[in-house]
Parts: C-alpha cells; structure tokens; sequence
C-alpha cells in the first residue's frame, strides 16, 4: 500500500509539474500570414468579423493547393442546374464542392478533383467558391494586391470557381487579367483546390 501511495504522489507531482504534457505540442501563439506555407498549402485569406468560419480571437483562414489539381477539367453536366451550388460568398465553397458531387457523378470533374485530393496530410479539400477564387488570384496570384508577387504559381489561364450560374453555366476567373465570367460547365478550366483552417 505504501508502494502504491508513492507511486500515486511521484505520477502526480509529474503530472502538475509538466502541465499534462503531450507528445505533440502545436505553437497556437503562431503567428500566421497571407503568402505563408501552412497546413498543406499557401494562405491566401484570413478571416475577417462577418466571414463564415470567423471565430473572435483565432486566426482562421483559406489555403490554397501549392499546385493545380488539373489543366483541362469540366465543371460538370451543362444541362443539370444543381440549385444549391449557387455560394458565393467566402465560406460558400466547400457546400458549394459537395453540392456539385451529389448533383454530378462524374469522376473527373473539377468539384471530384479538389475532394478526393489527399496532400501534407490534409484530405479536406474543395473547389473555391466565386468570391474565395478572386482572393486566391487577389492575394497570391497574379492580381499582387498583397505585393508577394505571384507565389502560387498561377498560369495565364481561366480557373473554375464552385458557383454556378445557371443550369448551363458556370462561373471561372482568368488569372492573368483577373476578370470573372460564367461559361459553358462543359468547357475545360484550370483547377486549383483550397481548404479552411
């Protein structure tokens, strides 16, 4: 009895005096930024009070893939209005990406392509919204509203957004001049996949 008394006062004296230790400690006074590499990708957005996903006091944000996911995907049936994957707002894009999914089968669309992504140990990827598209090209693309220059490694081309426009279309953006526009789902786009943190 008195072994285990013993045995009992050293485990909590250890216990107290490294505060529970973990073997995985996460640095949550990091201080983050736009351009920074993190959680799998580059951060092209910090959330702002109003944004879905803003939480008082926390750094939350987007991420962006550090590379395309592909250079000539479709957005999906022309011909099938999916209704609810009209978001555009920041914080749209992931229901917009499922929506997409369940409306949509087909294996090689931009939605399936950013949703079936596993990179750096993330597997919660999703095609960005309208709005989330513009950031991305605003702050880490070629748009240099940050001045990082265009350190995601945007080509000259026309990126598909999650929002649809209407049963036929959907909306892109063209990352060399930044102008947005919807066009035909069946077209081929480039595809570059985000996240939340």
């Amino acid at each position: 009895m008195k072994l285990l008394k013993k045995f009992l006062l050293l485990a909590s004296v250890y216990l107290i005096s490294c505060g529970g230790c973990s073997v995985h400690q996460s640095n949550v006074n990091e201080t983050i930024g736009i351009g920074q590499t993190h959680q799998g990708g580059i951060i092209f957005y910090l959330y702002k009070d109003g944004d879905i996903g803003y939480i008082e006091g926390e750094q939350h944000g987007l991420i962006a893939a550090p590379s395309d996911q592909s250079k000539s995907a479709i957005w999906g049936w022309n011909d099938t209005k999916i209704s609810t994957a009209d978001g555009i707002i920041v914080g749209t894009g992931l229901k917009n990406t499922l929506d997409i999914i369940a409306g949509c089968s087909e294996a090689g669309i931009a939605a399936a392509l950013c949703h079936r992504l596993f990179l750096e140990g993330y597997d919660d990827w999703f095609l960005p919204s309208k709005n989330e598209l513009n950031l991305m090209y605003r702050n880490i693309g070629k748009g240099d509203s940050s001045g990082l220059g265009n350190i995601g490694g945007f080509v000259n081309g026309n990126y598909w957004s999650s929002t649809q426009y209407n049963e036929y279309d959907a909306w892109e953006q063209n990352f060399g001049y930044g102008y947005q526009t919807s066009i035909n789902k069946y077209g081929t786009k480039y595809v570059r996949a985000i996240r939340a943190f």
